[in-house]
């Protein structure tokens, strides 16, 4: 029952957690922009992707918030397999390039799988909200929204603060137009996956990061297919 009174203040965006979670995406955007036009390198998508983790998970255990174990759980899962979505587009479309001399894990920079995890936690929470108020597909649809919006300019930042960059596919401000689709796609999911690890077990919050994973991949192969 304490979790259900928790995720009701949260649906109204007015709970201490709901806060928080608007501030980090406050503070990851700033950081972002600053990187971008200070050309700041690798370390700082590094300090920035694990240190926005580690905030979160500090959070979660102050406030003992079990939903927020269950988010970090599901985004660093997603994160892991997401890597799978990263080699294809380094190696297969090779549109994605990666500086080098940096950490790496598989085809990706080390601090990937916790960067996925934090916007995954920021984008999905702003979805799990309007979720609470409109019908699941209105809040998929707005978050497939907020991806289309919120993901692209990062993507664009991160160009500029040296993190990672694209070639040999239109695009528009550093960002291809099919990344922009497929993150629009990939974010469309997380309302429904919110909401159904609300209430069950951490084995679904793995099963669904599982899930999510490949569906980050498969986002990217349709949207590449159609306008890659």
């Amino acid at each position: 029952m304490e979790l259900s009174v928790k995720q009701s203040e949260a649906y109204r965006g007015n709970s201490l957690e709901a806060r928080f979670i608007i501030g980090t995406i406050i503070v990851t955007l700033t950081i972002a922009a600053i990187s971008s036009y200070t050309d700041a390198g690798w370390f700082s998508a590094f300090s920035l992707a694990v240190g926005m983790y580690v905030v979160i998970t500090g959070f979660a255990l102050w406030q003992k918030g079990q939903f927020l174990y269950r988010l970090l759980l599901f985004g660093l899962v997603a994160g892991a397999v997401e890597l799978l979505a990263d080699c294809w587009l380094v190696q297969s479309t090779g549109t994605l390039i990666y500086p080098e001399n940096e950490p790496m894990i598989a085809c990706s920079p080390l601090y990937m799988p916790f960067a996925w995890a934090v916007v995954l936690i920021q984008v999905g929470y702003l979805g799990w909200l309007i979720s609470g108020h409109k019908p699941l597909w209105v809040s998929m649809l707005a978050t497939m929204g907020l991806g289309l919006l919120f993901i692209p300019l990062f993507e664009h930042w991160a160009s500029g603060a040296g993190w990672w960059y694209y070639v040999d596919t239109p695009m528009v401000f550093n960002t291809p137009y099919f990344i922009i689709l497929g993150e629009g796609l990939i974010c469309m999911m997380l309302p429904l996956l919110f909401k159904l690890q609300a209430h069950k077990k951490y084995v679904m919050a793995i099963l669904l990061g599982i899930a999510q994973g490949f569906w980050i991949w498969l986002a990217y192969f349709v949207s590449y297919s159609i306008i890659g």
